[in-house]
């Protein structure tokens, strides 16, 4: 299982929507699930998730919503798989080099258990350099590489939608928790 997988790509692309929303507003929860056409339990967990890093800002009432905490040139992909993620290594070592055949499991040879595992160092190493890449781009960077490849009437479309969302809410459509 990828550990860069389906949270790390749909919170890239909840704050690629917050970044394609007009200034001003600030989408619920249930406005970013149902631009993606995911479940709003699911977009909550995850906002959570990016408010707990600090990359996301939720505010209730009439007028809340979410918003991003910074500038999207400040948030790198980095920031969100670590959020989104969580603190798990790419790679975890089960240290099986101590439980080889030719030795007795009770007393395997100080070289097969000191020092770091040639495997897990590659490992190590490995996601040394994909985290190094992911600090390399920033949410600003998907923003314009959407924008470029889209029709060039996208982002005012996408701004539109957010926009009448968010009017439809002021105007009594939603209820409760717009942070929801």
């Amino acid at each position: 299982m990828p550990l860069y997988g389906a949270s790390v790509e749909y919170a890239l692309h909840t704050l690629l929507n917050l970044a394609l929303a007009p200034p001003g507003t600030a989408p619920s929860a249930r406005d970013l699930a149902d631009f993606q056409r995911l479940p709003v339990p699911f977009i909550q967990k995850l906002l959570t998730q990016l408010e707990k890093a600090g990359l996301v800002t939720g505010a209730e009432g009439i007028r809340g919503g979410w918003r991003m905490a910074r500038a999207a040139n400040a948030i790198t992909v980095l920031d969100v798989a670590d959020a989104a993620k969580g603190d798990d290594a790419l790679f975890k070592c089960r240290n099986i080099r101590a439980r080889c055949a030719l030795w007795d499991d009770a007393s395997p040879p100080q070289a097969a258990v000191s020092g770091v595992c040639s495997i897990h160092a590659v490992m190590l190493s490995a996601e040394a350099a994909m985290r190094q890449e992911l600090a390399a781009h920033t949410l600003a960077d998907i923003v314009d590489r959407v924008t470029d490849k889209s029709s060039a009437a996208f982002p005012t479309v996408a701004a539109n939608w957010f926009d009448n969302r968010s009017a439809n809410r002021r105007g009594g459509v939603f209820t409760g928790d717009n942070r929801d």
